[in-house]
């Protein structure tokens, strides 16, 4: 891995920041198109949550992952947006590996009827592909949004608005 501050992780933030932003995004898109398809893929994960929490979770976690996508992909708080993310696919696994161990032939719901990589039922394909992600987003959280982020720009500014120390 390329140093944090080298031209070559600037690449390679940037390339995580489209990716992870991107599937954020995706995600976030086919579950405000269909919410009704994602409240009973909570649902499905019989969980007993109370009604009022499904209903938040169904408009929250979209909404959420709509505000990190946007801020990763632009590089906007790129360390805590990331760790947002992380977080999330942090709760989404320990749910997935849950219905696995119960043993529920089920789907996520994660992008609707569009599979990231892991076709059928939820198994431990999804656990890998999770991880991948988390992997990704922490490489950003430990380094940050990389010379092509917002972040970069802003703290530039900042420090020659400051004069010399």
């Amino acid at each position: 891995m390329p140093k944090p501050r080298s031209p070559a992780y600037a690449a390679v933030a940037l390339l995580l920041r489209l990716a992870l932003g991107g599937v954020f995004l995706f995600a976030a898109y086919n579950k405000l198109g269909a919410p009704l398809s994602f409240s009973e893929s909570i649902e499905a994960f019989h969980f007993d949550l109370p009604d009022w929490l499904t209903l938040l979770s169904t408009f929250a976690v979209p909404w959420t992952e709509v505000f990190c996508g946007v801020a990763i992909v632009l590089g906007l708080w790129s360390r805590a947006a990331a760790t947002v993310f992380t977080l999330l696919i942090a709760v989404f696994t320990i749910g997935i590996v849950s219905a696995i161990l119960r043993h529920l032939p089920l789907d996520c719901g994660c992008f609707g009827k569009f599979k990231l990589y892991c076709e059928g039922p939820i198994g431990w394909c999804k656990v890998l592909e999770n991880l991948v992600l988390a992997a990704a987003a922490l490489i950003l959280v430990v380094c940050g949004g990389g010379r092509l982020a917002l972040d970069s720009l802003f703290q530039s500014r900042a420090a020659r608005a400051a004069g010399p120390s």
